[in-house]
């Protein structure tokens, strides 16, 4: 298993270089193909007296022109990137109202084997990059996987697998078998009480034994959890060990009550200075 097809989005922010870099050497290292989304928004206001597809039809002609000039600047700058290297690729120019850009992005990796996006927060990410990332978690069926602004494209040689025993972090595992395979050594970290060690060390012999039939390296780390949040404790042992590679199920509770309330999936996705490989 590799993943032959791999999806990215270029809208020429900084923060983006670093995923757009890494997705073309994903692409490379399994002979595959990038499918690049550029995307442009249209900009006019739907306010008053009519939403935008009744506008008059010189106002939005305009709008859609400017915006695909926009599209075909990324797309240029896209291809620059991609041509750099031998491997195959495709772009896409988006001229699309921003509300609509997650459901594209989320429809498009339906027939991906992995989406490698920028992180959705930082200083250049908007609202929209958030909605993006999580439409595709949620609902494409397909991994993500997040790489900070300053990654520096190395190879995934450790790896620290936040387990839960949940479907999500399973589904996880399973899918980020490819690059697990590649890294020298990978750590799966329990999180629990205390007074529950004994019973989270059983249930770990079952994802250690599956990750050893797959001739990974790996080795389990039972950690009582203390004041610290449960994404404070992952991201500190990920430092400590060295990891260039965190591998999570995504939305273990939904979203709005992660955005009320916190919750690991929203908390790695804010601070993690690692890639990120999630599924839901």
């Amino acid at each position: 298993m590799s993943y032959k097809s791999i999806l990215t989005i270029w809208d020429g922010k900084d923060s983006s270089v670093a995923a757009l870099k890494k997705a073309i050497a994903l692409t490379i290292t399994a002979c595959g193909h990038l499918h690049i989304i550029c995307p442009a928004y249209i900009t006019i206001l739907q306010t008053q007296a009519y939403p935008y597809l009744d506008f008059p039809e010189d106002l939005k002609a305009e709008e859609r022109e400017r915006a695909k000039k926009t599209a075909d600047k990324l797309v240029a700058e896209a291809e620059k990137f991609a041509q750099e290297e031998l491997m195959f690729f495709s772009t896409e120019v988006a001229v699309i109202n921003r509300d609509q850009l997650p459901d594209l992005m989320s429809q498009t990796a339906k027939f991906c084997d992995l989406a490698v996006f920028p992180r959705p927060f930082g200083a250049d990410r908007t609202e929209t990059d958030e909605k993006i990332t999580e439409s595709t978690l949620l609902t494409s069926d397909c991994p993500i996987l997040i790489i900070p602004s300053d990654d520096t494209g190395h190879r995934e040689t450790k790896a620290v697998i936040a387990w839960d025993g949940s479907v999500q972090s399973l589904r996880a595992v399973r899918l980020a078998l490819p690059l697990l395979r590649e890294a020298s050594q990978v750590d799966v970290v329990i999180i629990t009480n205390t007074r529950r060690v004994t019973k989270e060390a059983e249930v770990s012999s079952d994802i250690a034994t599956f990750l050893a039939r797959h001739r990974i390296n790996v080795e389990v780390n039972i950690i009582a959890k203390t004041s610290s949040s449960i994404s404070d404790i992952i991201r500190s042992h990920a430092l400590d060990v060295g990891a260039n590679l965190i591998v999570m199920g995504g939305y273990g509770h939904t979203p709005l009550r992660e955005f009320f309330f916190g919750g690991p999936t929203r908390d790695m996705m804010q601070d993690s200075k690692v890639p990120l490989f999630m599924a839901h």
